[in-house]
């Protein structure tokens, strides 16, 4: 298996296409990077910016570049012991015009070969036997009475026009449309005529004729040949567009026999007859349980495995397959044993995954979130959350607050999904026609929130143990929110646990399809709205990580670092992606609050004061959007070379982002731009407020500086523990974005190449070394972190693979100020150093953080051994037997990773 030593994620689009991918390799190489991980490659939507939004798995997009210039980089990769991870995404495609296989179903309908490749409910809910096309502004009556919906001729198609939006018309409605225009040439042609008789033909046999691709385009290549050759045939045809665009009741009839349904968007909160990624109306989802989709799907992919041009695989979004489990094995059987394969995987504080899957790990949000807590002080957790309910007194609970929110997304944007759901369970057998709707989808949607996880992945009943406990987990909760219909409750969870008198086929099957909602209403409901409402320490409101949860200890972290070890040694190490909330730099900068609360909550006071009278609106920002604004600042600044200007845009589009997503002033369905205006010029007020900056600014210099060393720590430990580590583009250097699209703005390498030559030519050298470390603001000491760190596992990668993880006993005054672990195969071993929570250690702020700030703490080596070490970030040797003291590790640099061997 080509195991990368390490990754380097690349979003390719347009704007950084293959010819840009190609121009860093060699500075990636120079990083000591061994794997590019590529975002999604395949053809997109036009202007796609991340990939995602697929519309033919089948070929690479135009837009990033050819084949051959895929294959000319991966000639050079190999060159350079480099190889390839790329990001699929078999769980939706876009629907939209250019996805070949969708507008083949809208045009055939039930002839289409592609018609069940799609996750739609054909014959349920709203679509009456359409697929929904949820995408115009105002309902269908209005567009069409503004004259906003037309119908053109394009090349042998009709198509449906609504501004750059294209849906095609059914080749069994060409007969109506070949009468229209044959009404208005008869005047010009005689009955007898061959080019009337061709037409009167035409319409008759597609009437007539079975439904088969080949008749159809046959139909269709004549008709347009008639068109290209006959003046009177292309003025009918084009009047004729020109006749039913413009007649209401010609345009309603001929929409009404198509195999679509166009409808408001806003029909969607309520009625949907497909699966969507999450809320994404124009991301429709896959069946990609059946075999023949499957086989489809991974074509290309199948073929650049076997090309050993992709190396490995990222799996987006598996918990929206209807059989995870099934595709993993099916995907492994398809690209062989020997591929590396990660998938996106979001796990709950205490859950883990599936060991029997075949595949390597995760992307890494599990990783983030523990590293996060590491570098955070648990000890502050009850006065954060008294001083936080003292601000925002009206605020819920976390765990109250995320079950409302998820209900309140079920309900009111997923509330076609819920009621599909209760369709189905008629559909199954597992209730009655006569049954109240309101009562049973109430209770359905009751224990769908409920659920502690984002899904499970039932395969058999009786369930597992675990399985099981998560179902009662979620009876519970919901029991106790809404005690009058336990009755309802007890009942779902006999099906979910097929424990009912129904049959077990029926009640899994739709267990299963229900844990295809539990997954994007967690997203929605936790992610994209709690994480923006919730806003106790926001470094913590992140993807994979969880709010309630408020640092860790030294040996739990080492506890989960040595089950990483047992379970996926190869799992992901991420601190930073494109979907993460905010640059992994700000969240170090925001953790160091964490140690001192006294301190924050006084200047947070201090500064409502200041600011109050910069207010427009005396509620905008409200006390919590207040206080989050303080915290983003605290993560944002001081900006690394970074204009003024451009940051107020840059925060500008953030907050409102961060307003919308929320969902209490304002939200993207029903934005309230006076409110959000308001909040922008707040922001604007106080960053040019002396007052507000004399406060500020050295309280925000602070805790950048000792971000600074977390953030270094954050680096080793990324480097050093199990699993891969993975670098997001441009994160060499400090990272304090704000969550997408932010966090894909273009990356300068040119900069970071020079930067990455200084570091090379200057290594060793002990005044280098102390420039770096007095100049923290332009982020060349990350950079320098990271290439040390990742050109030893470089050149020793078997032992970050295969070594032992081994926690060090630390002694001492400030024992619990600092984390070390050793790694560790035959006699080969390295030893890893990093302080965490030191701001009450340090009288000033100053590298390095020397003897007397770690006094007597010192790590415990075996017994009755003497050691020689090499400090590879700054080349000093040094000597211990059975205790190595902090202050000697760190007397040059703030971080250790120590080569060690006995002597």
């Amino acid at each position: 298996m080509n195991i990368p030593s390490s990754t380097y994620r690349v979003q390719l689009s347009s704007a950084f296409p293959f010819k840009a991918l190609k121009k860093i390799i060699a500075y990636l190489e120079e990083m000591n990077i061994s794997t590019v991980y590529a975002s999604p490659i395949f053809q997109a939507r036009k202007g796609s910016t991340h990939g995602y939004d697929v519309t033919d798995p089948l070929k690479i997009n135009k837009e990033t570049g050819t084949i051959e210039e895929l294959q000319e980089i991966s000639r050079d990769l190999k060159s350079r012991n480099m190889s390839w991870l790329q990001d699929i995404v078999p769980n939706h495609m876009a629907f939209d015009s250019t996805n070949t296989w969708l507008y083949d179903v809208l045009e055939k309908g039930s002839a289409s070969e592609f018609r069940e490749f799609f996750d739609i409910h054909w014959e349920d809910g709203a679509g009456g036997g359409k697929v929904m096309a949820p995408f115009l502004g105002e309902p269908l009556e209005e567009v069409v009475q503004k004259g906003g919906l037309t119908i053109r001729y394009d090349k042998g198609t009709f198509n449906f026009y609504y501004f750059d939006n294209k849906y095609p018309v059914s080749i069994k409605s060409y007969p109506q449309i070949i009468s229209i225009a044959q009404n208005i040439i008869e005047k010009r042609l005689s009955s007898d005529n061959n080019i009337y008789k061709r037409l009167e033909e035409i319409a008759e046999e597609i009437e007539n004729v079975p439904t088969h691709e080949a008749n159809w385009q046959h139909y269709k290549m004549e008709l347009h040949q008639l068109f290209e050759q006959d003046e009177e045939v292309q003025d009918a045809i084009l009047n004729v567009t020109e006749t039913i665009s413009s007649s209401r009741e010609l345009l309603l009839d001929l929409l009404s026999h198509q195999y679509f349904q166009l409808a408001y968007w806003k029909k969607t909160e309520k009625e949907i007859n497909y699966r969507r990624f999450f809320t994404i109306n124009d991301l429709l989802c896959l069946r990609m349980e059946d075999a023949t989709v499957f086989a489809k799907y991974h074509e290309l992919i199948k073929e650049l495995c076997d090309q050993k041009i992709f190396n490995g695989l990222r799996i987006d979004h598996i918990d929206g397959l209807f059989d995870p489990e099934n595709y993993l094995d099916s995907l492994r059987k398809l690209v062989g044993p020997d591929r590396y394969i990660i998938i996106e995987k979001i796990l709950e504080w205490e859950e883990t995954l599936p060991y029997q899957w075949p595949i390597q790990g995760t992307s890494g949000y599990g990783f983030l979130a523990v590293v996060n807590h590491l570098f955070t002080d648990l000890n502050s957790e009850k006065a954060f959350t008294r001083e936080y309910q003292k601000i925002c007194p009206d605020e819920q609970p976390y765990e109250e607050l995320i079950y409302d929110k998820k209900l309140f997304i079920l309900k009111e944007r997923m509330g076609g999904e819920l009621n599909n759901l209760y369709l189905l369970m008629q559909e199954l057998g597992l209730l009655q026609m006569d049954h109240d709707k309101e009562t049973w989808t109430e209770a359905l949607a009751a224990f769908m929130a409920g659920f502690p996880v984002y899904r499970i992945y039932p395969k058999k009943f009786p369930l597992s143990g675990r399985q099981s406990g998560i179902i009662a987990e979620a009876f519970k909760v919901a029991a106790q929110k809404i005690p009058a219909l336990r009755e309802q409750l007890e009942y779902f969870k006999r099906i979910f646990t097929g424990n009912s008198d129904k049959p077990e086929a029926s009640a899994l099957y739709f267990l299963q399809r229900c844990q295809q909602f539990t997954g994007p209403l967690a997203a929605k409901g936790v992610e994209d709205t709690a994480f923006y409402i919730y806003n106790r320490l926001i470094s913590h409101n992140e993807v994979g990580d969880t709010p309630h949860i408020f640092g860790i200890t030294a040996s739990a972290f080492n506890e989960r670092m040595r089950l990483r070890k047992e379970h996926f040694p190869l799992s992901v190490n991420a601190t930073a992606t494109h979907d993460t909330k905010r640059g992994e730099d700000a969240r170090m900068r925001i953790n160091v609050l964490s140690e001192m609360p006294e301190e924050w909550f006084a200047k947070v006071d201090t500064w409502r004061k200041i600011n109050e009278a910069l207010k427009n609106k005396p509620d905008a920002p409200g006390h919590n959007e207040e206080y989050f604004i303080y915290q983003t600042l605290i993560g944002a600044l001081p900006q690394p070379e970074a204009s003024h200007d451009s940051f107020i845009l840059r925060t500008r589009d953030y907050m409102q982002k961060v307003l919308r997503e929320a969902k209490v002033h304002t939200s993207w369905s029903e934005p309230d731009e006076a409110y959000e205006e308001a909040v922008f010029d707040f922001i604007s007020s106080i960053l040019e407020s002396d007052d507000f900056k004399a406060s500020f600014e050295p309280f925000s210099s602070k805790t950048a500086f000792f971000g600074a060393i977390y953030s270094l720590g954050q680096c080793l430990v990324k480097t050093t523990a199990p699993g891969i580590p993975d670098i997001y583009q441009g994160t060499e250097l400090w990272d304090l974005s704000y969550v997408d699209p932010d966090n894909r703005r273009p990356v300068d390498y040119d900069l970071r190449a020079q930067m990455l030559r200084e570091i090379k030519v200057n290594d060793g050298k002990a005044e280098y070394l102390q420039a770096l470390l007095d100049n923290l603001h332009d982020g060349r000491i990350k950079m320098y972190t990271l290439y040390k760190c990742l050109q030893e596992r470089r050149l020793n990668q078997s032992i970050f693979d295969e070594g032992d993880y081994l926690p060090f006993e630390v002694s001492g005054e400030q024992k619990d100020h600092v984390i070390s672990y050793g790694r560790k195969l035959h006699t080969d071993w390295y030893i890893i150093i990093v302080p965490r929570q030191i701001v009450a250690l340090c009288d000033e702020m100053n590298f390095p953080v020397g003897k007397t700030t770690w006094s007597d703490t010192s790590i415990a080596l075996p017994k009755e051994q003497r050691f020689a070490f090499t400090n590879i970030l700054t080349g000093d040797k040094l000597e211990a037997t059975d205790k190595l003291y902090i202050h000697e590790a760190l007397s040059q640099f703030p971080i250790a990773m120590l080569k060690g061997s006995g002597l």
